[in-house]
């Protein structure tokens, strides 16, 4: 019988719409790139399953992959499927003609039996199909859409054992909506299986801003792109649906361009699509449980007054009703924000929510989960409750990292309660901190403290005793953050001899923050003290997040000391112990992050990690002084510089310049002037490199030498590397060397090791050759051994021809050392630098550089005579000699030169 005659039979009549995908308008539709990349890769899966809630562009993805195999060739069926389809006949008989579009025979040997009056058992049917299937010779593959309408289906469990006889040739693509019995990892082998879920599915953060700006010509911001995607967690459906709450002439993000879950859309959509067919009592659960940020099955039992929370879960998330798994949280989960915030209003249509709320603070404060239960109490309003937890709770929940819970909800308390308790008001300090409002912050604890202390100690709570601990350990925070260094050490001096053996945490804080102190101050042997001081005190106690602390401020250390492979691995176990036990969203990845920001960059580690660094510096935790920030800036800079997006590194560096002048940024101060300098000289402008080191020196003329050491050595090593450029090897020799002498404590620090490669390199153009060498070979040695790279390469331009003569020279070097040259000459070549004609201008002295500059000012010999106080015949005579050095035989000649060789700048 003829297959087209059969379909067309009155038996049964096709739809032609469900043979073939929606048609998408290309211009609006988001090409999901990565997406469509990874599905491919694995394509060679006997089935993949895209599994998500409505709205997550399913349909739109698998049209893209169709298209995507289509171009490479491959044959590919397509059925969407509805709930007709709930018949196995019809499945069937929809599935053969899907299939003979691509392959014409196919059809022809099943179809009387699928379509005829004679009723074979499901069994039999399925038994047929896949028998035809193994006759299909070439790839096949067969894309079936909304498989969610075959859910409950009486054949679901035949379908899961035929799946495992389908030859391997032909590839099952479906989506689904809700978590189908037949697709289960225990029904279909791992290996020959993929699974695709709503984490895969939801725009990324860079895709939202794509889709804005290109989908829906919408401009806006980072910070509009970040707020929108933590609302919507990249659902295509609220992101379409906040695009509609734009204004339609600016197409641009407002401050009030909020996507809440009651926007009207958004709410018919959770009413109509979502909730309608939802029995009345799981729509009652679903509206308790909204309350809570977080649950689980007992929680849920505790607030519905029921004892099947379990099952109703499992439930829920069979039919992905907006609930996912909680980070790292076994057995708790969450809902998607913008329905819990649908289910929230819809629920205070009815009710008041504070009975919810009391009762899951008590239950979490009987659970030892205390903040949560302070959050539930101030949303509940029992502000009474809400400070006695935090009285009894507080420093458990500070040293456990989970103080920026109770944070959050500061906002939700009228200030006016906030004066009443005291408790209230120390926190509130610890957020004037977080915010960076260091003298609100250090004025709101002066005010606490005095208050405390006027009561009598031993009328005061054990609890309060605490608290006000606490507090000296926000205020010895804040005078760090300023820069107050020593201010702050005095704190923590005083209060580490008040501290009693009982509280070891209060203690290892203490000694954590002298750490961080001395390390800033250059006490790096103090700094050691103080760090196994805090390790022996953590070893008495728990805390994960002090652990982290302490090995971020110990990677600090390391750095300094120039122990880079020490300070790599330290970081390495820190964040290895904050992804198992703080989770991997942990504020405090942050900082370590940024602790570890130099280690990375001389390591020349890969770029994913300098990414993690970029990210970093916006990502605050209590623990992350300015300064940690600005480091991390810092290196993101020089990474984009020497990878030769110079005129954007610069820019960068000079906007972040700016705020860089206010007390307590000497030192990242003084290292980003040094680094512009070095940008500037690497650019062959050493005009604008001298004005850089002037402004520098005046800046730093007026603070204590001692006080800001590390700010002084960046200041000489940037004046060293200009008066190398300037061929003034004398001037540079001496400062670097009285530098070396004030400071023989720790002759392989990080800051040393800078300045004796520097020094070599003054040795050898003094001609003092074997010194050079030798000192060359120490800091080769010593830096390669630690993990240095960058220190080499970034001071190539001055470094390769000492390298080259010491390889030259020694044997042994030249084999040893060969790789590092190599990559010496690499960066040369990328900044289109001859290192070996670098010495055209050696014997050009600075008082006829100095002329030089001025000839290309336009000024006349006589001009130039009154400027540098000389006679008009000695301004000739240099003249001459600086003609007869660079081969010109003009004025013009030596300004095109000069420019060349880099005497003169291009501006």
């Amino acid at each position: 019988m003829n297959t087209q005659n059969v379909l067309a039979s009155p038996d049964f009549s096709v739809l032609p719409s469900k043979l073939k995908p929606e048609s998408f308008d290309v211009a609006k539709l988001m090409p999901r790139t990565a997406l469509i990349d990874k599905m491919y890769s694995a394509r060679e899966k006997h089935l993949m399953v895209l599994s998500a809630p409505a709205g997550y562009g399913k349909s739109a993805v698998l049209t893209e992959y169709r298209q995507r195999l289509l171009a490479e060739g491959a044959k590919v069926a397509w059925l969407s499927c509805d709930a007709l389809d709930t018949d196995l006949k019809r499945l069937l008989s929809y599935l053969c003609k899907a299939i003979t579009q691509q392959l014409p025979a196919f059809a022809e040997p099943i179809m009387p039996t699928v379509t005829g009056n004679n009723a074979l058992p499901d069994r039999q049917l399925l038994e047929l199909f896949v028998s035809n299937l193994q006759q299909v010779g070439d790839e096949l593959y067969v894309i079936m859409d909304d498989f969610h309408h075959l859910h409950g289906c009486g054949f679901v469990g035949l379908i899961a054992a035929a799946l495992n006889d389908v030859p391997s040739h032909v590839h099952f693509v479906v989506s689904t909506r809700f978590k189908v019995g037949m697709f289960c990892a225990d029904s279909v082998s791992s290996s020959n299986s993929c699974w695709f879920n709503v984490d895969d599915l939801r725009f990324s953060q860079d895709e939202v801003h794509q889709y804005y700006r290109d989908i829906k010509s919408i401009q806006a911001s980072d910070a509009d792109i970040a707020k929108v995607y933590a609302q919507t967690e990249g659902w295509v459906t609220a992101l379409h649906l906040a695009s509609l709450m734009i204004p339609t002439l600016s197409r641009r993000f407002t401050p009030t361009a909020n996507m809440p879950g009651t926007e009207r859309n958004l709410a018919d959509y959770f009413s109509e699509d979502v909730l309608v067919d939802l029995p009345l009592e799981l729509q009652r659960f679903l509206n308790f449980t909204s309350v809570l940020d977080e649950f689980n099955a007992e929680l849920c039992n505790a607030l519905t007054d029921r004892d099947d929370a379990q099952k109703t879960i499992k439930y829920l998330c069979d039919e992905q009703l907006f609930i996912v798994e909680a980070t790292r949280k076994d057995g708790w989960y969450r809902y998607h924000p913008l329905f819990a915030e649908y289910l929230q209003r819809r629920l205070e249509k009815t009710e008041s929510p504070t009975h919810l709320l009391h009762a899951a603070a008590h239950w979490c404060e009987s659970r030892e989960l205390p903040e949560k239960a302070i959050k539930y109490a101030v949303y509940s309003r029992d502000y009474a409750f809400a400070a006695q937890l935090l009285e009894t709770h507080g420093w458990k929940v500070i040293a456990e990292e989970k103080v920026y819970q109770v944070l959050s909800c500061l906002q939700a308390i009228p200030i006016e309660v906030i004066q009443e308790y005291c408790v209230f008001q120390i926190f509130f300090a610890w957020q004037l901190a977080f915010e960076q409002k260091y003298a609100e912050s250090e004025s709101l604890i002066e005010e606490i403290s005095s208050h405390l202390k006027d009561g009598s100690i031993e009328e005061m709570r054990p609890c309060f005793v605490e608290l006000l601990a606490a507090t000296q350990i926000i205020k010895a925070l804040v005078l760090l953050y300023q820069d107050k260094l020593e201010c702050c050490l005095k704190v923590t001096a005083h209060w580490l001899k008040l501290v009693p053996n009982s509280q070891p945490l209060f203690a290892a804080c203490l000694s954590c923050l002298q750490a961080a102190c001395y390390t800033l101050q250059g006490a790096y042997a103090e700094a050691s003290k103080a760090i196994f001081a805090a390790r022996s005190k953590l070893s008495e106690c728990h805390s994960d997040y002090l652990n982290v602390v302490t090995s971020l401020i110990e990677v600090c250390l390391c750095t300094e000391l120039g122990e880079l492979r020490k300070g790599a691995e330290i970081a390495e176990r820190a964040r290895e112990l904050t992804g198992c036990f703080l989770g991997e969203q942990s504020r405090v990845g942050g900082p370590l992050w940024l602790a570890s920001a130099d280690i990375l960059y001389e390591q020349d580690v890969d770029k994913d990690a300098l990414n993690e660094i970029a990210q970093a510096t916006a990502w605050r935790d209590v623990v992350t002084p300015v300064e940690l920030i600005s480091r991390g800036q810092l290196v993101v800079v020089r990474k984009r510089f020497y990878e030769g997006y110079c005129d954007q590194a610069l820019h960068e560096l000079d906007e972040w310049l700016l705020s860089l002048h206010a007390p307590g940024y000497e030192r990242v101060y003084a290292q980003a002037m040094s680094c512009k300098v070095q940008f500037l000289l690497w650019l062959r402008r050493p005009n604008e490199a001298e004005r850089i080191c002037l402004q520098l020196k005046q800046h730093l003329a007026i603070l204590p030498t001692q006080r800001h050491a590390n700010a002084s050595i960046s200041l000489i090593l940037a004046e060293a590397r200009l008066s190398l450029s300037e061929r003034r090897a004398d001037k540079a020799l001496a400062a670097l060397e009285a530098c070396l002498a004030g400071d023989n404590s720790m002759p392989m620090s990080d800051r040393n090791l800078r300045v004796c490669l520097l020094l070599s390199v003054a040795y050898w153009r003094k001609g003092n050759t074997q010194r050079s060498f030798d000192l060359l070979k120490e800091v080769v040695e010593s830096g390669v051994s630690r993990g240095y790279q960058r220190l080499f390469i970034d001071d190539a331009i001055w470094l390769m021809p000492v390298m080259d003569a010491w390889i030259s020279a020694d044997k042994s070097a030249a084999e040893a050392w060969q790789p590092l040259a190599e990559m010496l000459r690499d960066q040369c070549r990328k900044f289109s630098i001859d290192y070996q004609k670098l010495d055209d201008n050696q014997d050009v002295s600075h008082r006829e550089r100095e002329i030089l500059r001025f000839v290309g000012a336009g000024l006349s010999n006589r001009d130039i005579a009154q400027a540098v106080h000389l006679s008009e015949a000695t301004i000739k005579w240099h003249l001459h000699n600086l003609f007869s050095k660079m081969g010109v035989r003009s004025r013009t000649q030596a300004v095109l030169k000069g420019k060349s060789l880099g005497l003169l700048s291009e501006a």
